[in-house]
């Protein structure tokens, strides 16, 4: 079966369209912020399997907090973060790692599946080392900004996270990793 992992916008439309409880499958990953708004909206969270003897579908509630800590040792795919002043996949890549507003999360069919909002962009010092934690707790595997440095550099590599200079569009940035 095939995993899935569900982000804070895909929460934030089902609660908008009132529902309070959504069945996945099995194996289904969170991002922190989903997981969280899960929990702040108290959605009831169903995770169904097929048995492979009958092709019965199976059901159980599944606890989110089970699911969030299998987050930090499963892998759940590549994830790419762009920097950006925008929330849209046509916004140019931000000139900064460190201080861009934004952090555009593509999967890797190219597609948005989350706009992360940066808390440090304003800090006063140490934005590097903190962005690079908010990137290795949210899932990304590699990040793409105009420039990074020397802190930022240090603590990704320290976390295993592959970065990338980039100037143009963000879309067309993670379109040219895929490639």
């Amino acid at each position: 079966m095939k995993k899935r992992f569900v982000f804070a916008k895909e929460v934030m439309g089902l609660v908008a369209e009132g529902h309070t409880k959504i069945e996945l499958p099995e194996g289904t990953k969170f991002s922190p912020e989903a997981a969280d708004l899960i929990k702040e909206k108290s959605i009831q969270v169903i995770f169904t399997a097929v048995a492979m003897e009958t092709g019965e579908k199976k059901s159980e509630t599944g606890r989110v907090q089970d699911r969030t800590e299998a987050l930090e040792t499963d892998s759940v795919g590549p994830l790419v973060a762009v920097a950006s002043p925008g929330k849209t996949a046509t916004d140019m890549v931000g000139s900064i790692a460190a201080r861009s507003p934004f952090f555009l999360v593509f999967n890797t069919n190219g597609d948005l599946v989350e706009v992360l909002e940066n808390p440090y962009r304003d800090s006063g010092g140490g934005a590097g080392p903190l962005v690079a934690e908010l990137m290795a707790k949210n899932g990304i595997t590699t990040m793409v900004a105009g420039d990074f440095g020397m802190n930022i550099k240090a603590s990704l590599d320290e976390k295993g996270i592959k970065y990338l200079e980039f100037q143009g569009q963000a879309g067309e940035a993670v379109k040219d990793m895929i490639k």
